[in-house]
């Protein structure tokens, strides 16, 4: 017989999700109300990256945070957040270059290939106060009269009118609210120096609380708050079901893990496998300080339970004369009451105290077979450090609703803690992801990377206001690659790029960007160099006398005496009142003393260089993209050290252009060490390193070779002024040299040590040190490459069949 009674029956047990919910709504523009007069705040915290940080920096950072939870005692419940999901959304734009936007389209293609095992992570921290309940009886607001008339006749009233009862709460809930402001804003302001963190607003709070109860990331991308209160309702955005085994939200299978028993024993980053683990899901602490006096109390009736017990019953009541020695004790309790005792120690010596704590992972994925392999990986997480977790059945629902904040009422799986174990618990260390905002240029990031641990790394070269960075690896470790790569996404900021190339690395980005390539050589024929085209501005007839010294002293140390230097100067100003087509440097020669004129005679028509600095025309002109090739001059050093001179001068003169200040400039010099061996040339990359800041310019130095730059003395003021660093692989590497020059701990050189070449390397910082892998897709392979096979390939295939098709054409060549 059909009964509609049990057809009806799941549905009129149906519940409303919201009401299990204890959030009330918003109160300020950052902090939330429960529906037990809790006032909560959301802090975000970007957390450390442990990836090169050695044993005793992890502890000294985890001292500092446990130090910074003592500010919140037993009124406070402090909720800790891990979020780690897969399919990340990656901020890009376009900037209508075809190179450009090519460059950017194959990487987010390369990346959505991926996105699967791409993972982002972020932390929270949720600090609720629970001193805001005002529930005062009548009988104890009459007892308070004698002591606190004013308070307590005020409180009176309220009890018999609406209106002032209102009033008392709005005032105690002002009062609230500046406690819990104060303690954020002191905890804040305690680990700002080593741990960036900061409060959240409504919006970006709301946001933060909807990922508890959803899981579809458009639910959580779009989602806004449009009203302070009913912010349950709000958040309850999915269907929850209940299974024997799971959930089920949305589509989203779900499972929760919490911690049975805790580990004998903790350290600094215990769980780092948990930020290790392949999957979607996010760990929920929570902690709550008990009154040191309420847990000694606990402590000591526990050891004279033990105490007591210790013994059998027929044991103490034995009234005989027989040896204490001969009474059979149970030594399990008598060690337990020294461990108790040891519990008492940390109370009354260390400082230390107990608190409530739980843990809880929450896991969910479309594919129930993906949950389950997580959790057998967090068993293993835990099982290593013998610790304990337990998978919820019965108790699944309250396990999963306990997650939210404010929702402790739910969970029913806390036990004690000591305060330092649960440092070490906490979620201090992370793995970075960089910044997807270049705050300097107030654009996008530079370029998306991926770590070692399946996360993207936003890549820039600025640290605050400054982008001076210096590349280091060995022949063959990929710098010629790794710099046409930064070079050609650095155009998305439409910058002035002047290129100081050695073996054509650079030749056909140059082309592809539609720049000037300039091979410099004696016989070149399009390359003339005419230093009086410049403007007779008091700037450049500095310039000029410098210049003529550095052709007049050559490779010798020749000084000129002050009247010599005198009539050089005048010199140089009397040849521009002739007429621009005898301002040449041999019309100036003839005007000179013999005894300079001569020095001069190797630099004139008829001499060995005369055809690269004696001409009636200049040729050299400066493109928004400009590389100059040295290759052909390697063998020529003394000519070597003039020609960088002046065009040195001229690509600072466009720097330096007060026009275009806020225009980005990037100057990359490949293997430094070659032009750095001249004093001049050292002198002016000094001078540029630490004043091209001001022109927003950026020098890219790379170089192979440490020891020839050390020789050169400029080292230090390399170091010093690049605040960037990257290292490729370097096996060989001068472990004492390296750490002494970049201040490197055994960590940072052991990952160096290791990289892969042409595919990893090692960004330092002062602030952050991080491993980052370079893989490309086949296209933007052929967009970097230099090897000379392959430049002959994308040469031929862009010749025949452009750009777009050509790498299309490349990309489907067998690799």
């Amino acid at each position: 017989m059909l009964k509609l009674k049990r057809i009806f029956k799941n549905y009129q047990e149906t519940g409303s999700l919201n009401e299990q919910v204890n959030l009330y709504g918003f109160v300020d523009t950052h902090m939330f109300l429960t529906k037990t007069g809790d006032l909560g705040v959301v802090v975000e915290v970007r957390g450390v990256d442990y990836e090169c940080l050695e044993g005793t920096t992890l502890d000294g950072l985890t001292k500092r945070l446990e130090s910074a939870f003592k500010l919140f005692d037993d009124n406070y419940r402090i909720y800790q957040y891990l979020f780690k999901r897969n399919n990340k959304t990656i901020p890009y734009r376009l900037y209508g270059k075809p190179v450009v936007d090519t460059a950017i389209k194959n990487r987010l293609a390369y990346f959505a290939g991926k996105a699967d095992t791409l993972f982002s992570l972020s932390i929270y921290y949720v600090i609720l106060f629970e001193g805001f309940r005002y529930t005062r009886t009548l009988a104890a607001t009459l007892v308070a009269i004698p002591k606190q008339p004013a308070k307590a006749l005020s409180e009176l009233r309220a009890h018999f009118s609406a209106r002032k009862q209102i009033l008392l709460l709005d005032r105690e809930l002002s009062r609230a609210q500046a406690n819990l402001r104060q303690k954020a804003e002191s905890f804040l302001l305690q680990v700002s120096d080593f741990l960036p963190a900061r409060l959240l607003g409504k919006q970006e709070a709301f946001r933060i609380l909807k990922q508890t109860l959803n899981f579809t990331p458009a639910k959580i991308e779009f989602s806004k708050l449009l009203h302070d209160t009913f912010l349950d309702y709000s958040l309850s955005e999915s269907h929850l079901e209940c299974h024997r085994g799971h959930l089920r939200l949305d589509d989203y299978y779900v499972k929760v893990l919490t911690l049975k028993e805790p580990s004998a024993e903790s350290f600094p980053l215990i769980f780092r496998g948990l930020l290790e683990v392949e999957a979607n899901y996010h760990v929920v602490t929570e902690w709550k300080r008990e009154d040191s006096g309420k847990a000694r109390r606990i402590i000591q009736a526990k050891r004279r339970h033990f105490h007591n017990t210790k013994r059998s019953f027929l044991g103490q009541v034995n009234l005989g004369d027989q040896p204490a020695q001969d009474v059979l004790w149970d030594d399990s309790k008598e060690s337990r009451v020294r461990e108790l005792g040891e519990s008492i120690k940390e109370i009354e010596l260390k400082g230390n105290y107990f608190g409530q704590f739980s843990l809880s992972v929450v896991i969910y994925d479309l594919d129930v077979g993906k949950v389950d392999r997580a959790s057998a990986e967090f068993y293993k997480v835990f099982s290593v450090h013998d610790a304990q977790l337990y998978e919820e059945k019965y108790n699944l629902l309250n396990a999963f609703l306990a997650t939210i904040p404010g929702n402790y009422a739910w969970n029913l799986r806390s036990l004690y803690l000591l305060s330092s174990n649960y440092a070490d618990y906490s979620f201090l260390f992370t793995l970075d992801c960089g910044e997807p905002q270049n705050g300097h240029l107030e654009e996008e990031y530079l370029a998306v990377l991926e770590t070692n641990h399946h996360t993207p790394y936003f890549l820039n070269l600025h640290h605050r206001d400054v982008a001076h960075t210096m590349v280091l690896g060995r022949t063959g470790a990929g710098k010629s690659f790794l710099l046409n790569f930064l070079a050609t996404n650095l155009q998305k900021y439409d910058p002035w790029t002047f290129i100081f190339d050695l073996g054509g690395s650079f030749e056909s980005l140059t082309e592809l960007f539609g720049g000037s390539y300039i091979k410099v050589g004696i016989h070149s024929p399009d390359f003339k160099i005419n230093p009086f085209s410049l403007p007779p501005t008091k700037e450049n007839l500095d310039f000029l006398a410098l210049f003529l010294k550095v052709l007049l002293q050559g490779r010798a140390p020749l000084e000129l005496d002050p009247s010599e230097e005198r009539d050089l100067y005048q010199q140089i100003e009397n040849l521009y009142s002739v007429d621009p087509a005898l301002r040449t440097l041999g019309v100036l020669a003839n005007t000179l003393p013999h005894g300079l004129s001569d020095r001069l005679a190797k630099w004139i028509q008829g001499g060995q260089f005369g055809l690269v600095f004696d001409n009636s025309e200049d040729t050299i002109s400066f493109s928004r993209f400009q590389c100059f090739d040295f290759e052909r001059l390697r063998q020529y050093p003394e000519l070597l050290e003039p020609l960088l001179f002046y065009i040195l001068h001229r690509a600072n003169a466009v720097i330096a252009n007060r026009q275009i200040s806020t225009t980005f400039k990037a100057f990359f010099i490949d293997e430094a060490w070659v032009f750095l061996k001249n004093p001049s040339i050292q002198r002016y990359v000094v001078e540029a390193l630490k004043t091209w800041r001001k022109a927003n310019a950026a020098m890219i130095l790379s170089t192979q070779s440490l020891d020839e730059l050390r020789r050169s003395e400029v080292l230090d003021v390399i170091i010093e002024s690049c605040p960037t660093k990257l290292f490729l692989a370097n096996p060989d590497m001068d472990r004492e040299l390296y750490a002494r020059q970049f201040h490197l701990n055994e960590k940072e050189i052991e990952l160096i040590r290791a990289l892969v070449p042409k595919r990893q390397f090692l960004l330092k910082t002062p602030e952050r040190a991080k491993v980052a892998n370079l893989t490309v897709d086949r296209k933007s392979y052929w967009l970097y490459t230099n090897d000379p096979f392959d430049n002959r390939k994308r040469r031929e295939a862009f010749d025949t069949y452009g750009f777009e098709k050509g790498l299309e054409v490349l990309a489907g060549m067998a690799p």
